[in-house]
């Protein structure tokens, strides 16, 4: 089992303890985060064919960078991807929507100890990153999708 998948079985165990703590709901939407991050780290390192660098690799990708490219991808007026499948846009578009979805959430439950999680909170945060592992599953070797996980690590010109 690769490690994101085993990230995202982790945060759907945590949502699934009964009467789950805090912590646990908090630990629970962070690695359901994670577990994207590394999904799209994991699939743009599978395309260096050097498998000796490939962690090195992985380790250039920043949240940032990643969560803007993911917010344009995600608005279409920013991104039309004129003449492209529809529905193959529709499940970028959804892969790039729950990243930025998910990594505010994740700030949140680091950060934000004023906030009180609901299982049902915590849990549509799992959901929403098991939605998109099936999405990107479909769509992952697609021209646009391989163009998308490029410009995640590539900082674009100005």
């Amino acid at each position: 089992m690769a490690y994101q998948d085993e990230l995202l079985e982790l945060a759907s165990d945590l949502v699934s303890r009964p009467n789950a703590t805090q912590a646990e709901l908090r630990r629970a939407v962070s690695t359901a985060y994670y577990a994207i991050f590394h999904l799209l780290v994991g699939e743009t390192t599978l395309n260096w064919n050097r498998t000796s660098t490939r962690n090195a690799l992985g380790r250039m990708f920043d949240h940032g960078l990643m969560k803007r490219v993911s917010d344009r991808v995600s608005d279409s007026k920013r991104m039309p991807f004129t003449g492209e499948d529809a529905r193959i846009v529709s499940s970028l578009r959804f892969v790039a929507g729950i990243f930025v979805e998910l990594q505010d959430l994740r700030h949140t439950a680091d950060y934000d100890n004023g906030t009180v999680w609901a299982l049902s909170d915590a849990s549509d945060a799992v959901e929403k990153a098991t939605e998109a592992f099936v999405a990107w599953d479909r769509i992952r070797h697609t021209d646009i999708a391989q163009e998308y996980l490029v410009s995640l690590l590539i900082r674009p010109r100005d």
